[in-house]
């Protein structure tokens, strides 16, 4: 099931040439905590095609995203490691509340607790943390950010029992008068549909989480694979059928049905 709610007419580039780079940094010799809480980031770029030519001449951004792509999309995850020989809800909390808050969901005193344990089918291993899908506006609304979300804990998974998120808007409207609790509450059911639709849970205090162990978000990846090609067909068809439509009234011939 696709979670596109936009036209593919809106569509501002063929979604089949974007790319998810991969950064994490760290000191060859790791300082403070860096050994338990890892931060990952993934840029999401757009690269045109070499020979893609401009109707009206390629500027420097276009020759830009041909090269080095240009940046449409970010997430933000974080790897909590286990048996780090340290306080892990101290260590997420000094980065941030909201990274705090999810970790004392999962942890009683530095362990898994009895909840987590009982919804996850083998609790034993690092956490995933998914803290932040971010797309710019032209991009939003055709159901990308449930591929790249599961895309990323799919290469960032490993060695984990779980991925946690919890569902928090990352983008405010320009208005604080438009911050209101109806507001509030449509922006959450839109990201709990979109973590659900890749494999997670409710759990408790509004942290969602999802069982690597299962198969599950495996078969659930499949099907946003086959969204995201499907909206590529539907972008490729077109501007094919707009090209016929050009090359038809350049001809001054009306465009066969």
């Amino acid at each position: 099931m696709s979670l596109s709610r936009r036209p593919v007419s809106e569509l501002p580039g063929d979604p089949a040439r974007l790319q998810l780079i991969y950064t994490h940094g760290h000191p060859a010799i790791p300082y403070d905590y860096e050994d338990i809480l890892e931060h990952w980031e993934v840029s999401v770029r757009y690269f045109r095609d070499e020979d893609t030519q401009c109707a009206d001449g390629c500027t420097d951004g276009c020759q830009g995203s041909k090269g080095d792509g240009s940046e449409v999309g970010r997430l933000s995850l974080w790897r909590l490691r286990d048996h780090a020989g340290a306080d892990r809800w101290m260590v997420a909390d000094a980065e941030s509340g909201e990274l705090g808050g999810i970790v004392s969901t999962v942890l009683d005193h530095d362990e898994y607790s009895a909840a987590f344990e009982r919804v996850i089918e083998c609790p034993v291993g690092d956490l995933l943390i998914l803290d932040r899908v971010f797309l710019t506006k032209p991009w939003r609304g055709f159901g990308l950010g449930p591929v790249f979300a599961a895309e990323a804990v799919r290469r960032l998974s490993g060695g984990c029992c779980a991925v946690a998120a919890e569902p928090g808007s990352g983008e405010w409207p320009d208005s604080r008068d438009d911050i209101t609790d109806t507001y509030r509450a449509t922006v959450t059911e839109k990201i709990v549909e979109m973590l659900q639709s890749i494999g997670f849970h409710a759990f408790r205090n509004g942290v969602q989480l999802l069982d690597t162990s299962l198969q599950e978000p495996d078969d659930l990846l499949r099907q946003r694979r086959n969204d995201l090609m499907d909206l590529s067909a539907a972008y490729q068809q077109q501007v094919a059928e707009g090209l016929l439509r050009v090359l038809a009234e350049r001809a001054g011939e009306p465009l066969i049905q």
